[in-house]
């Protein structure tokens, strides 16, 4: 949106997302949003992550 990446997403008390798995009021991630500017091709470079693509 003007020029800018939004993200929408929902995480429900106790989901698949939520780290504690537990519908008590809070939730739990240890999710995080970044930006990975693209290679010369257009493509994001492959990077070892262990679990997390940043």
């Amino acid at each position: 949106e003007g020029g800018r990446t939004r993200l929408d997403f929902d995480i429900q008390d106790g989901g698949e997302y939520d780290a504690d798995g537990q519908v008590n009021g809070s939730i739990t991630t240890p999710g995080a949003a970044a930006k990975m500017p693209l290679s010369i091709v257009g493509q994001a470079p492959q990077v070892e992550s262990h679990g997390y693509w940043f």
